[in-house]
């Protein structure tokens, strides 16, 4: 039973909710396990709060996370506790006992006699030695065959390189050093339906960015033209394609795929079977423009949020028309500085299809009781009480977060639903609040649960605002996988 829930923990603590992870390690009675894997998830922890301290905390905590990782090692010839516990010790301010560390990894590694790891482990463990001892290029080299031995482990390798990044900077060496060995980024695509009759420029083009940028994932809907076009190239360069669709399949391929005609339809349904994931967000069955804003923004966020986990970057890419205007979410992906490339097609005329609703995207935050008196109200734009529920309808999502994360504070023991979604203008807030009541109910104390993945859309929109998936709830209206924010693992 221990062993899956230290993999929970960890993953927790990869996601960057340390404190949340902290909790979960000591709710589950662990801090004076002696068990090895404890141990090393214990110093991992204390080292991840040390670093985000200041003052005599800092130091203290990372004293107790070099002893947790060396009491992990014992008398083994265990590589992984020792080498963390050497650079903790750097990191610490102690660099003639992390170079005296260092090389007993090293001696340990070229003795052959070590506990089993795997070829990546083995190579980085002896990179970072290489590191700490300052031999930059040894370290480099070592990390580049460990790199070679095992290629698609992007998670242990950004893992690798974030430690790598703080060893460079408190040892001043420069920081591009193992830049060519991130992970590969993730890009966010979208295009217009209307293409030309030869598009064999369109497909140079988009060939041409991919092989730039080379994405290791790419995310975007699958609407007739470039959309599918660019997700093909990306699945024949190696990429893997997460499709996000504003409705359900069998809606989003009637108005967006069957009615261009063509082979749309049969490329489409490749493209469903051969994508790692497809996600399709909640609301409405019908398609509306309220719901393919949604869907770019829920895309971007999960471009993003890849990004963020692998310690890498994330990029946009769009075919549109010189006279169309840039989405809202576009704006939003340029604002904050992000890579964004674009094709502007001449005389393209523009697409004609079943004209959509526009609908709206309003947020819901539901919670248990009557609105509580210090609950500022500026931004609610309606209320209603429904089944014991108070319910608070945002025009922003990011404002109704706000709302959620003040109430957290002030009234710690509230569990809250948040539902964004796309709706029919003027429709009933009973209505639309009913999926946040679900969700407000299915939750725990102190927290707020909302639906994934369209709650990703805070990685584009409020990056301070993190939820960590959390399986399914189990509802009359279907299974909903749903995502979880708690306000103590946001530090």
């Amino acid at each position: 039973m221990t062993l899956p829930l230290l993999a929970r923990i960890r993953q927790i603590a990869r996601s960057g909710d340390v404190l949340r992870a902290w909790r979960l390690f000591e709710g589950a009675g662990l801090l004076e396990s002696r068990d090895a894997g404890a141990l090393s998830l214990k110093g991992r922890l204390l080292k991840d709060r040390g670093l985000g301290a200041a003052g005599p905390e800092r130091g203290e905590l990372l004293e107790q996370a070099q002893e947790a990782y060396l009491q992990a090692a014992g008398g083994r010839r265990a590589t992984y506790p020792l080498i963390n516990a050497a650079t903790i010790a750097l990191l610490n301010g102690k660099p003639a006992e992390a170079q005296g560390l260092a090389r007993q990894v090293l001696e340990v590694l070229e003795s052959g006699e070590h506990e089993p790891e795997t070829r990546y482990w083995l190579g980085a463990t002896a990179a970072e030695a290489r590191l700490l001892l300052g031999d930059a290029r040894g370290a480099r080299i070592a990390l580049e065959q460990a790199v070679k031995a095992a290629p698609d482990a992007w998670e242990d390798q950004a893992a690798t390189l974030r430690q790598f990044q703080q060893v460079l900077e408190w040892t001043g060496a420069p920081f591009g050093l193992f830049d060519h060995l991130r992970p590969p980024a993730s890009l966010y695509f979208s295009g217009i339906i209307g293409l030309p009759t030869d598009i064999a420029r369109l497909r140079q083009e988009i060939a041409t960015l991919l092989d730039r940028v080379r994405p290791g994932a790419v995310f975007g809907a699958l609407a007739a033209g470039s959309d599918i076009v660019i997700a093909e190239l990306a699945l024949a360069a190696g990429a893997q394609l997460h499709v996000v669709l504003p409705t359900a399949i069998e809606a989003f391929r009637a108005v967006s795929v069957e009615q261009f005609g063509g082979d749309w339809p049969e490329r489409f349904d490749r493209l469903i079977e051969a994508a790692e994931s497809v996600e399709v967000l909640s609301g409405p069955g019908r398609l509306s423009g309220a719901a393919i804003h949604l869907g770019a923004q829920v895309a971007m966020g999960l471009a993003i949020r890849r990004a963020r986990v692998l310690a890498t970057s994330a990029v946009a890419y769009h075919v549109g028309r010189a006279f169309n205007e840039q989405s809202a979410a576009e704006v939003e992906w340029r604002r904050q500085g992000r890579q964004f490339h674009e094709l502007v097609l001449d005389q393209i005329p523009p697409t004609r299809g079943e004209e959509l609703d526009p609908g709206v995207n309003r947020a819901v935050l539901a919670m248990q009781g009557p609105v509580p008196d210090y609950c500022d109200l500026t931004f609610v734009t309606r209320t209603a009480v429904h089944e014991g529920f108070s319910l608070l309808q945002f025009d922003d999502p990011v404002a109704a977060m706000d709302q959620g994360a003040a109430i957290l504070r002030l009234a710690p023991e509230s569990r809250l639903g948040l539902d964004y979604a796309p709706f029919a203008p003027g429709q009933d807030l009973v209505e639309i609040g009913s999926a946040a009541i679900m969700l407000a109910r299915a939750t725990t104390e102190g927290s707020i649960c909302a639906h994934w993945p369209q709650i990703a859309v805070l990685e584009l929109l409020a990056p301070r605002y993190r939820f960590e998936t959390a399986g399914e709830i189990v509802t009359v209206r279907g299974d909903f996988p749903i995502g979880l924010f708690c306000l103590d693992s946001q530090g």
